[in-house]
């Protein structure tokens, strides 16, 4: 028997039938007790394996395997600390006791303040992670219909005009405003950017390389460099042996920081995110009538509808079809009308007082 304790509290270990190992709180603070729950519990795994029934594993099960096996994700840090989070509210807990209404109630109550996206990012992973429970882990045979708490798909497109962005460039710090004009030419995110090295980049070609695994989608990605973008890596040559971006002679760590929102501050720009940039860059290309399907290519998205948030900002290929409509008043005055064979029904007063008129084709 493995028995140990933690915190005043037994907690016990054991080896399931399948082989597999349950590590599972007693919620006892007796010896005797907890060895008790050990081996009631033994019985049952025992019982279970006999009758071929899935065995009950806990939330705390359940969450350790995901991390596991999740650990090369790029949103790790993300899922730990959200993982850490529920563990708070269903530790010891078995996957058949959580339910819709206990994940709403603990998101409701404890994310009060927080947007719907927010909440929705917390109930994405754990039905993520129950979804994986059922379908690849086989440890139980149905998941709760979690609750989504955004009301359609808002999707955030925040982007700087022209005046703003140049205002914003003159109150930031050189080294960050060096950053933040690379950003607006290349639509690169912050990551990409920071982690810049000069064996990337070909100003020959007039070209920057983005590796495979780097990406948000982990595809390599080609970045052709406009004059600007050229420009601002001319001015950081021989200041770093490996990086492009540097400060006081060492690397870039963070463009987020405290010069970039005192920078906004000033300049009264609110609501707006690093990330926005990115958006910024798609939105005056879209506005210049870059297609959508070269501004996918430029900026690495996988999937279309990624780049269809920018589509209303161009409409200049939908004018030839806008001007094939064929309008009854003209700005002249009202189009050229000619009278209607009479018909039977106007014949017999169906129609009287509403005279009956059509387009004369030009």
């Amino acid at each position: 028997m493995a028995l140990w304790k933690r915190a005043d509290t037994y907690y016990v270990k054991l080896t399931a039938p399948d082989g597999t190992i349950l590590r599972r709180t007693t919620g006892t603070t007796d010896r005797t007790k907890a060895q008790e729950y050990h081996d009631k519990l033994k019985a049952e795994l025992w019982d279970l394996a006999r009758l071929k029934l899935k065995p009950k594993r806990t939330w705390d099960e359940a969450a350790l395997r995901w991390l596991n096996e999740k650990a090369h994700k790029k949103s790790y840090r993300d899922d730990v600390s959200r993982v850490r989070w529920f563990t708070r509210h269903l530790r010891g807990k078995t996957l058949d006791q959580v339910s819709r209404d206990m994940i709403d109630g603990i998101v409701s109550r404890q994310l009060s303040k927080s947007c719907s996206r927010t909440k929705d990012l917390y109930v994405a992973l754990i039905r993520a992670i129950f979804r994986r429970a059922q379908r690849e882990w086989e440890w139980i045979d149905q998941i709760p219909a979690f609750r989504i708490y955004s009301v359609g798909k808002a999707v955030r497109v925040r982007y700087l005009t022209h005046d703003q962005a140049r205002t914003l460039l003159d109150r930031l710090p050189v080294h960050q405003r060096e950053v933040v004009l690379f950003a607006l030419a290349t639509g690169l995110r912050q990551g990409n950017i920071l982690g810049l090295t000069w064996d990337r980049v070909d100003t020959t070609r007039r070209m920057a390389t983005i590796g495979h695994g780097d990406t948000k989608n982990g595809d390599a990605l080609g970045v052709p460099l406009n004059d600007v973008a050229i420009g601002v890596l001319e001015r950081q040559r021989g200041k770093h042996k490996t990086h492009v971006f540097t400060y006081r002679g060492d690397r870039l760590r963070s463009a987020n920081n405290r010069a970039w929102r005192a920078a906004l501050k000033a300049c009264g720009i609110e609501n707006f995110r690093w990330h926005d940039l990115r958006h910024t860059w798609a939105s005056w290309l879209r506005q210049n009538d870059v297609p959508t399907w070269v501004l996918q290519e430029l900026g690495g998205w996988k999937s279309e509808s990624m780049v269809r948030r920018y589509a209303h900002m161009s409409a200049k290929h939908l004018q030839p079809y806008a001007d094939k409509l064929i309008f009854p008043v003209t700005p002249e005055g009202p189009a050229e009308t000619a009278e209607m064979p009479e018909s039977p029904g106007h014949k017999n007063g169906h129609t009287k007082g509403r005279p009956r008129l059509f387009l004369v084709a030009n």
